[in-house]
């Protein structure tokens, strides 16, 4: 019986042992961008405004874009599993098109205005949720530059792409070498006592 227990114990130090060696080895691709330096998405003659951020609208909801830009939700096809969405500048119809998910919707004059991809289309019993993420919005030079605040008006923006200021962090979170020092010496003072 001892005999046996020695036999798994050592089988488990061994896994163990070659795991943490292998999270040591790959810790280098678990190194995630720096958040302290900037972020080019694309090169572009005008300033970003919205920078592939997340909406969220149901059907027949509307948002309201920087510079007077209005995306509107017509309806939903849930069986094809389309969005057909309009896109207005106060008053007046600029482009209009039906969506797959995955699908990008472009707005352009002589550069890129609005970039918006499709990302889910949910259904349920009380309506529908289109979300759209990301959302990328260039400022139109043939209007003002707006006012952008902290506290603006973006409440239904997702967050859990926001990138923290003044983190200093650049691995995600996981097994750590901490993680990784602690179960090697677990492991050796288990082996101690086995023996």
């Amino acid at each position: 019986m001892i005999l046996h227990s020695k036999r798994t114990c050592n089988i488990i130090i061994a896994f163990l042992l070659f795991f943490s060696i292998i999270t040591l080895a790959c810790a280098e691709s678990l190194l995630i961008n720096e958040y302290n330096q900037p972020l080019i998405i694309r090169e572009h003659s005008e300033p970003l405004l919205i920078n592939g951020t997340g909406i969220f609208l149901t059907t027949g909801g509307s948002w309201d874009f920087y510079q007077g830009y209005i995306l509107t939700i017509k309806s939903v096809n849930i069986e094809q599993k389309q969005v057909w969405i309009k896109l207005q500048h106060e008053d007046e119809l600029l482009k209009e098109a039906i969506l797959s998910e995955d699908a990008t919707f472009v707005y352009a004059k002589d550069d890129e205005i609005l970039n918006i991809t499709v990302d889910t289309i949910y259904a349920s019993p009380g309506g529908e949720l289109i979300t759209f993420k990301p959302v990328y919005q260039y400022q139109d030079s043939d209007f003002p530059e707006p006012i952008i605040s902290d506290d603006d008006d973006n409440i239904n923006q997702s967050t859990d792409d926001q990138i923290p200021e003044n983190s200093t962090t650049n691995q995600t979170n996981g097994f750590t070498l901490f993680h990784t020092i602690a179960c090697i010496s677990i492991l050796l003072a288990c082996r101690r006592i086995v023996n």
